[in-house]
């Protein structure tokens, strides 16, 4: 029962976002491609479009004891646009907050188990109160974290997106809005 409703809302999101959006699409959607690379040598990898690009999916237990389900993306932003928000459609949590993490670069430097701020860009936690909130600030402020402020200019960018709780799946989807370079005042 959760889990089909969590399909309907997450079916509903996507529709009135892509609705509202001439172009954008997809990145990723676990319940259809698979499920998003565990390696962050390897990550999973998708050029996003101008507009509104939806990633979904699942984490939590991984069938490896004490090893929860990770999963890393490497997202690649064209030249001429941005990054301009990474929002937080839907979220169901374990505990009280999950991890979303940006690496400049086609990999995540950081291993899960051994976390140490200083080589990701930025990092954030969030919950499920944080639904349609544009999360890319909180990230570029993550302490210890390289930081950043504003958009994200054009270059592969890969995300590390992980929930510690093991008891069970939990869902996300996020939308990661890419526009157009401003030109120059």
């Amino acid at each position: 029962m959760r889990t089909t409703r969590w399909l309907e809302i997450v079916v509903a999101a996507n529709a009135a976002l892509l609705a509202g959006t001439a172009s954008g699409g997809i990145v990723y959607t676990e319940s259809v491609d698979g499920d998003l690379s565990d390696n962050r040598f390897a990550p999973t990898a998708r050029t996003l479009c101008a507009g509104s690009n939806v990633l979904t999916g699942t984490f939590g237990p991984s069938g490896v004891p004490d090893v929860p389900d990770l999963d890393y993306i490497t997202i690649t932003i064209p030249t001429g646009y941005q990054l301009a928000q990474i929002v937080l459609l839907v979220s169901d949590v374990g505990g009280a907050f999950s991890f979303i993490g940006v690496e400049l670069g086609p990999i995540i430097s950081v291993p899960w188990d051994k976390p140490d701020p200083a080589g990701l860009l930025g990092w954030s936690h969030y919950g499920s109160a944080d639904a349609g909130s544009n999360l890319l600030p909180a990230i570029g402020q993550g302490s210890g974290a390289i930081g950043f402020s504003g958009a994200l200019p054009a270059n592969a960018y890969t995300i590390w997106l992980m929930e510690l709780d093991g008891a069970q799946p939990y869902n996300y989807s996020f939308d990661f809005v890419v526009t157009p370079v401003p030109a120059p005042a």
